[in-house]
């Protein structure tokens, strides 16, 4: 519901002040929306700096974003093991958005922005991962075509998706949606196993050369993109 992304009730929630005092605050010009003075219960976006006199209640600026490659061992859980790995290195209050199995390695976006790791779990919003896949023996003939028209796993068949062979044993592969172990259970379900998986894509943000525990800020570009999503 829209009114908890409104002025009044996010000066309520964060000055612990009624609803009527917010409401004055409005009414005498003490409120301001990305520095414009405002004067009626408008509807503030979550990248929108929201202030009460000098006091900030919402600001983008404090939001932080990072690419991290999480190495296959670390666990993406909530006892705080990425946190822990990464201790020193970045602020405490970040959280993972998508996660990866235990044996699996690659791309993780860590932020603290509820608002994009909102947009990156919800599997309506269909967003592109891409993964590189090492197999232990030889695809057969119809291993790629099987992965990309949808295997049956957990009950249900798997969306179509994107598949490449890179050789015998080494494929890429697209999703939008994301079911758990997807990968490891459709090469499982056509006879195979997988013995190595990296994400490299989470939409447009690569993973490109960050090494396995390595960790970098993402640029203007990419945070404005993710940002943006739809």
């Amino acid at each position: 519901m829209n009114y908890r992304h409104r002025i009044i009730y996010l000066v309520v929630k964060k000055l612990k002040i009624s609803h009527a005092e917010a409401k004055a605050a409005l009414a005498n010009a003490e409120i301001s929306l990305d520095t414009k003075i405002v004067k009626e219960n408008e509807l503030v976006g979550p990248y929108q700096a929201l202030k009460f006199k000098d006091f900030l209640i919402q600001n983008p600026a404090n939001y932080q974003y990072f690419a991290y490659h999480k190495p296959r061992g670390i666990e993406c859980t909530l006892n705080g093991e990425i946190t822990d790995s990464l201790k020193g290195k970045i602020p405490t209050d970040l959280f993972y958005a998508g996660r990866l199995d235990k044996a699996s390695e690659g791309l993780l976006l860590l932020t603290n922005d509820g608002n994009l790791y909102n947009k990156i779990i919800q599997p309506e919003r269909k967003l592109k991962k891409i993964y590189e896949v090492c197999l232990e023996k030889e695809m057969h003939e119809n291993f790629i075509t099987a992965m990309a028209t949808g295997v049956e796993i957990l009950g249900k068949k798997t969306l179509p998706c994107k598949v490449e062979a890179i050789d015998s044993y080494n494929f890429t592969i697209v999703l939008e949606q994301g079911m758990n172990r997807q990968i490891r259970r459709m090469s499982f379900a056509l006879g195979n196993y997988v013995l190595k998986l990296k994400r490299i894509h989470i939409g447009e943000i690569e993973l490109g050369n960050l090494r396995a525990g390595e960790i970098r800020p993402l640029s203007e570009l990419e945070i404005s993109y993710l940002r943006n999503l739809s």
